[in-house]
């Protein structure tokens, strides 16, 4: 829970940081950037070292742990391009990209949980067993007899 609790943290400052920038605050949008850089470097250790003792031994879960620690580099290097810029001036494009990267991050996250989730809601609320195995596999066509 508390794992969950850090990702939507992460999830929020980053989005609030775009918001920030499009409203023009960029110098919160520096300092939240500079807030969720710990925050998303404890969740990318979490989701890591989970996969490393072997509690997250399924590949979607190896898949979002590496995911998150994509996140990681993108926010230290947005926050690193607005640093020496606080006087109220724009960021550099390579600042905003690093958000919006992030938030692409996060949304691929959320769309791979999302969908590895989904199908098994559906399979129990249709009655059918979910697993594939269970299914006879399709006939397979006779090899012609060679002399």
């Amino acid at each position: 829970m508390r794992a969950m609790r850090l990702r939507l943290l992460t999830v929020g400052l980053v989005l609030g940081a775009a918001f920030a920038d499009a409203a023009g605050a960029h110098e919160l949008a520096y300092y939240t950037l500079v807030v969720a850089i710990p925050v998303a470097a404890v969740v990318a250790l979490a989701a890591v070292g989970a996969v490393l003792d072997g509690s997250a031994a399924e590949p979607l879960e190896r898949v979002l742990a590496g995911l998150a620690a994509a996140v990681v580099p993108f926010l230290l290097l947005g926050a690193a391009v607005r640093a020496p810029l606080l006087e109220g001036r724009p960021p550099p494009t390579i600042g905003v990209t690093c958000v919006l990267v992030c938030l692409a991050l996060f949304a691929l996250q959320t769309l791979l949980s999302a969908t590895a989730a989904a199908p098994r809601s559906l399979r129990t609320a249709l009655g059918r067993s979910p697993r594939l195995a269970e299914r006879p596999a399709p006939p397979r066509p006779a090899a012609p007899d060679l002399p």
